[in-house]
């Protein structure tokens, strides 16, 4: 199955944060309005004429960007929990600042995705990540090509791309 990874657009973080949201609360951002005009920009893609259905992140930033695409490309949307962003904290319970999710993806990084005996963070690792989107997407193997809007980190793991930039658009074969 051939598959479009898409960067959701930039989101706009200054109404979470003056709300006080922390840990999940900060994924609620919705995107700036020159990036809503940036993810129109990208439903114009002539990828979109083959494209059968679009799965999103549940991930606000996500979403709105897949709007914008099924919006001007009347296409099915679907949402997959699995195609949410690489967590700082497999718990989900932890309220971290932006300062604790940098050091655990700094962790993340250094140690390659990987857990060390010298972790502080109990990331999930780039293993997990695979795991889990390849879970959400193989539930669409019915079709012939499928387009995800998802996040930088979780389309890293299908590719060596060092700098996914918003709304960059990366073809993979999934099987």
């Amino acid at each position: 199955m051939k598959v479009y990874l898409i960067r959701h657009s930039e989101p706009d973080y200054s109404q979470v944060r003056a709300a006080g949201y922390a840990g999940f609360g900060v994924d609620l951002a919705g995107l700036t309005p020159h990036d809503v005009q940036i993810s129109q920009e990208c439903a114009k893609n002539a990828i979109f004429r083959e494209v059968q259905v679009l799965v999103s992140s549940p991930y606000t930033r996500a979403l709105q960007t897949a709007a914008e695409i099924v919006r001007r490309n009347n296409i099915p949307l679907h949402v997959e929990l699995g195609l949410h962003e690489w967590r700082p904290d497999k718990t989900g319970i932890c309220q971290h600042t932006r300062a604790d999710a940098d050091a655990a993806f700094k962790e993340y990084h250094d140690h390659h995705g990987l857990h060390a005996s010298d972790d502080h963070w109990d990331y999930e690792t780039s293993t997990e990540v695979k795991d889990r989107m390849s879970a959400a997407l193989a539930k669409y193997s019915r079709y012939d090509c499928i387009a995800c809007v998802t996040h930088g980190e979780a389309m890293r793991q299908f590719g060596d791309w060092q700098r996914i930039d918003y709304c960059a658009i990366k073809e993979i074969e999934f099987f």
